[in-house]
């Protein structure tokens, strides 16, 4: 099994890949900080799933180096370049923000979710609150999985 983490904050690409390694011994995971390298990665693998931050840098940075080109809607940007490129492989997003953008255009998560799910029926698979304290995402992940049929119940 093959699956990307498209992340771009160190520690939630740490605490998923670590669960994820727990969870399905023996997968392969790519990981990608930024929109452009995210893209480079499904156009040159055949993925089984993709988990995905919806606040994204257009592209790699280093560590040190402050993000400056970072994209409130990256992860949906993410998506149309799936489309574009007819990569069906599915997609949960993966965030740690509740809100997004500003007013006018300000989205919660929940509105976000729906835009997605309307824009993306066939690809886009849901959302997973996260939260670094909190470890009901792990559970919201499990299940998330055992519907794709990657784990058994």
């Amino acid at each position: 099994m093959k699956i990307l983490i498209v992340e771009d904050d160190e520690n939630k690409r740490i605490q998923l890949s670590r669960f994820l390694t727990h969870l399905i011994p023996g997968h392969e995971v790519f990981l990608e900080r930024s929109l452009q390298s995210g893209v480079r990665r499904i156009r040159q693998d055949e993925l089984d799933l993709i988990i995905l931050d919806m606040t994204l840098p257009q592209y790699d940075i280093s560590p040190d180096e402050p993000a400056d080109d970072t994209h409130i809607f990256g992860g949906r940007q993410f998506l149309t370049q799936m489309e574009r490129f007819e990569v069906g492989t599915p997609v949960v997003v993966f965030t740690q923000f509740e809100v997004f953008g500003k007013p006018p255009n300000e989205l919660t998560l929940h509105s976000l979710d729906l835009q997605l799910r309307e824009l993306f029926p066939v690809i886009y698979n849901g959302v997973i609150y996260y939260h670094s304290s909190i470890d009901s995402w792990k559970s919201s992940l499990k299940e998330k999985l055992i519907n794709f049929g990657f784990l058994q119940d």
